[in-house]
Order: C-alpha cells, then structure tokens, then sequence
C-alpha cells in the first residue's frame, strides 16, 4: 500500500505532461498543414519552436521524475529492511497521533497486546489493554512525551492464560502531535530476572540457616556475603562484614581473639580462642578464583576427646584387670569340666546299679514282690533313675566338649540310614503323644561323620520336635545335597508344626542350660543342654546349626555337615 500510494503524484505528473504534450504536437501538426497550405513558412516555423521546446521540457521533467521514483524506491526498501530488522529483534514499531489520539501498531507490537496483524487503534483502548496497575506510568510517559520529553515505560499486559506479558516501550516526540517508538517484549527476561532474584533469595536463607559460620569472598579477597554466624562464631562486629570489606582487615581483626593455632592441614586448620573455645575452619577455592570459608565451633567435640583420652587411660586399667578375671574364670571353669568328666565312672555306676536292679524288681524276676504297690515303687525309681542318667549324661557330654575330652570318630555313613533309625526310636514316645513322623529323603552322598555324634544330632533335635508339638502335629525330616565355595555339603532340617519360638529367644536356645518359657515348655523337663551338645556336636563336624521360627506356626531346625572332612580324627 505504501509504494502504489509513492507513486500515484508521479504517474499523475507523467499522464498531464503527456498529454499537454500529445495536445501541443497536434496543435502543431494542424497549424503547419494549415500553413502549408496557405504557404506561410514563418508560421510552420512558429509552430515548431513551441514544439521542440515542450519536446526538451517533457524529456527534463521525465528524467526527473524517474529520479524521484528510484529515490522513493529505495526510500521504501530502506524503510522495509528497517522494519524487519526490528521484528527480527522481536521488537515492535509503534507511532501515537496525540490530535487524533490514535495509535498504529505494527504486527509485532500488536501481538503482545494480544491482537494479530497491524492494528490502528484509539488511544484509550491501547490504555484500557495494560494491566489496572500499570495504567498510571504509561500515563506519566505519555504526559512526559507530549511535553517535549521522551516516553519510557516497562507495563504489563494480561494475557489470556491468566499470567502477564512484560513490555518495554521508548519513544520521541517527531513534530505535528505525533510520537514514534518500539516495544519491546521482556517477559522472558523479567521471568529469569525473576528466578535470579528468588534462588538468590534461596540462596541467602540457606546461608543464614547454615549452622557453621559461612563467608564469601572474591579473587581480590573481597567480601561478597556471609552470614551471621560468621560474625557472632569470630567475634567480628556485624558493621565490619560489609559487602566490599578486606579479607585482610578481618584477618587482623579475628586474630586479635585467637590465642593458639594448630598447623593447617588439606585446607582445615584449628584454634582454639581466648575465651576457651574450639573452632575449626575450612578454606576452598571457586572456580572464578575466589574463596569459600567455614566453620564451626568444635569446643563440646575437643572436650569429649580429652574425656576420651581419660577413660581410655581407664578402660586400658580395666581391661587387664578384666583379662585376669576372665583367666581365672576360665580356669575354674576348666576345672569344673575336669571335674565332671572325671566324674562320669561314679556318676554312672551307681546309677546303673540302681536301674538295673529296679528294673529286676518291676519285672519280678525272682518271683512276686507281695503288694502290687512294691512293683509301682519299683517303676518309679527305674523311671527316676533313667530320667537323671539321661540328664547326667548330657552334663558330661557337655563337660567332656568343653574340657576337649570328647573324641570324634569318623566313618562313612548314610544320613537316611541314621533318620530312619532315630525315627524309629522316637516313634513310640510320638505315637503316645498323637505327633506324626515323615521322613522325605532324596538320594543323598555318604559323608565322614562320627555315628554315634550324629545319631544324638538327630535324637535330640527329633524329641525336641515331638516334645513341643501339640497332638495332631507332624514332624517332617527332610534333606538336600549343597554345592558351594565350601565344598559338597549335605543340610538335614527338622520341622514341627508346634508352638513356635520368639526371634528374641532363638539366639539363647544354643547357650548351654538355657530353656525358653511357654505354656507349654514349663510342662517338659530337661537341662536346657540339648540344643547346646547339637551345636557343639555339629560344628566338631565343621558344620553349622540353624534355627528358623514362627510363633503359633512351628520350628525348623536345620544343621548343615560336609561330604568330606578335612582330618578323620578330632578332639573337642
């Protein structure tokens, strides 16, 4: 619209001046054929004059306007190439007619006034599109401009999304009312500004909520920020802290409350300050060169080392009177599994004799007793006497391990042949109690073992099974063979469905005369020695013992003994 408006005055020179032209050269023409004619030369001659002189006219005034138009031309260009460069820059081109208060808008700046295409619109509604709040500075621009100033003003515009586009507007005053500026839309940059200014903000409350003394500085060892616990940590007036101040002068002046300082070492050095406390600083380097410094008071942490180093001194007095205790505990102790090994002939032969002849008398070998009740009397001292030879029994088993008497034997043997037989054993005293035995064997390897240490393994751990397994349990023995770092091993678990075991107790049930209380525990009677002689037992064969337990659901017990030992013979 700007170039056919340009050229519309020229082409309407153009058309006049040739037709003035057109009109003068049939003027002439007549006027000769006439002279001609009449044979009047001076005439023709007065008619060409004219002629020839509109001819030069008419070329002078078409050269010119040629020109103009190529001025026009690149007056335009000029005018186009400016206008891009400025919607490239993502800024607008506005001009304000003060007269007729109206505004132009290019489609730039209509855009972030949320229009689309070039706008002309009246002044107020332009006014009525910036936000409530920001009316009253394009206002004082306005007014500031129409005075001879210059307009300048950063507003806001509401957008549809319910957020705001930032705008920065500058203009001048050209003559005639009229004011000619750009727009430019800074709301990404007010958005960032935004988000500087808040993680800055961030930035300072986390320094302040430090609780070690924090403090910045700059490659000219300038003051950029710290926070309060630096001053109040050094004892350093606030007012001196301030962004700016000499590293150096601070030096001088937290020296003045220092009394000694430990050599610096990675950076950290300590030092301890006239009014008694400890305080630790740590330096860094930034990557821009400047330097990072904190610390913290270690006054409680240098008090709890010199108490360290005075129960040390006591620990170290108490430990070699408790390693005497403890030799001469493990002395008596030893003494006393001497003893009872030692003890094991006279124990036992009384105790034989006893079960052997009660047992002659229940079975009146030698003819009636008399009275019935001499038989009962004779059954209850059998069953009194088997009861303590077992419980002695287990005591010197015990004793002999932990006295090292106690001698392995090693042999080839089938783990199933040893399960069948010891179910077998256990069978009558679990059918009495209504208790279910399965036996669920694979083909198992042979192992080295000693019979008789692992047939107790297994009758111990299969009574304790059948003796706290209510009536209608089962007692499942089971077996897998293992492949591991160690070597080929066998695992044998035992399995009740009895009335469980607290994990706060399992780790007791293998100390030696330890029992668990329950219900049903406190109806049972024993030494509390048989899961300790299992474990001993199992690990003399270089295995291990594992418990596994639910209250209410039951108990597996599982031991875990090589294919192959490493010697055939061993002692306790």
């Amino acid at each position: 619209m700007a170039t056919k408006s340009a050229r519309g005055p020229l082409g309407l020179v153009r058309v006049a001046l040739l037709a003035t032209i057109l009109l003068l050269a049939l003027n002439t023409v007549f006027g000769i054929e006439r002279a001609s004619r009449e044979g009047d030369l001076g005439e023709i001659g007065e008619l060409v004059i004219p002629l020839g002189v509109g001819l030069a006219l008419a070329a002078l005034l078409f050269f010119q306007s040629q020109r103009a138009e190529e001025a026009q031309r690149a007056y335009l260009a000029s005018e186009q190439r400016f206008r891009l460069a400025i919607e490239a820059a993502h800024c607008g081109i506005w001009e304000w007619d003060l007269e007729r208060d109206s505004v132009f808008l290019s489609e730039a700046t209509a855009a972030m006034f949320g229009l689309s295409g070039t706008h002309t619109l009246p002044g107020q509604e332009l006014v009525d599109r910036v936000a409530a709040a920001d009316r009253a500075i394009v206002l004082r621009a306005l007014a500031n401009a129409a005075a001879g100033g210059s307009f300048e003003a950063a507003f806001r515009v509401p957008r549809t999304d319910g957020g705001y586009s930032w705008i920065d507007a500058r203009g001048r005053g050209f003559g005639e009312g009229r004011l000619i500026g750009v727009a430019l839309d800074m709301t990404q940059e007010r958005l960032a500004q935004n988000r500087v200014q808040a993680a800055e903000s961030r930035l300072r409350d986390a320094i302040e909520s430090l609780s070690e003394a924090f403090a910045l500085w700059d490659r000219n060892d300038r003051l950029l920020l710290c926070n309060r616990n630096y001053s109040e940590l050094f004892g350093v007036p606030a007012a001196e802290l301030e962004p700016g101040a000499s590293r150096e002068e601070i030096t001088k002046l937290i020296r003045k409350g220092v009394k000694q300082e430990m050599a610096p070492a990675g950076g950290r050095f300590e030092a301890e300050m006239k009014d008694g406390r400890w305080v630790q600083v740590c330096e860094r380097r930034t990557t821009e060169g400047g330097t990072v410094v904190t610390g913290s008071d270690m006054t409680t942490l240098k008090r709890q080392q010199e108490t360290r180093r005075h129960n040390e001194q006591q620990l170290e007095e108490l430990a070699r009177k408790y390693e005497l205790e403890k030799i001469r505990a493990e002395t008596a102790n030893r003494a006393k599994s001497e003893f009872l090994a030692n003890m094991s002939h006279e124990l036992r032969t009384p105790l034989n004799a006893i079960n052997g002849f009660s047992e002659i008398m229940v079975g009146e070998m030698y003819g009636p007793l008399g009275d019935p009740r001499y038989r009962d009397y004779a059954r209850d001292i059998l069953n009194s006497g088997e009861h303590l030879l077992a419980l002695i029994n287990d005591i010197l088993d015990m004793s002999k391990i932990e006295a090292g008497k106690l001698h392995l034997r090693f042999e080839q043997l089938s783990m199933e042949e040893v399960a069948s037989e010891t179910a077998r054993l256990v069978k009558a005293r679990a059918d009495v109690v209504g208790v279910s035995i399965v036996l669920n064997f694979p083909a198992l390897p042979d192992i080295e073992a000693d019979y008789r240490a692992v047939k107790q393994v297994m009758l111990n751990l299969l009574s304790n099974a059948v003796k706290y397994t209510p009536r209608g349990g089962t007692v499942t023995i089971s077996a897998e063979a293992r492949t591991d770092p160690m070597g080929g091993r066998v695992c044998v678990s035992v399995k009740d469905t009895g009335i469980g075991i607290p994990q706060e107790d399992l780790q007791r049930l293998a100390r030696p005369f330890e029992q668990v209380e329950s219900h049903l525990a406190r109806t049972t009677s024993g030494t509390g020695l048989g899961l300790a002689l299992t474990k001993s037992l199992v690990e003399m064969h270089n295995g291990d013992l594992h418990l596994e337990s639910t209250p209410g659901e039951g108990t597996t017990v599982s031991f875990v003994l090589p294919i192959h030992q490493q010697q055939f013979s061993r002692t306790a």
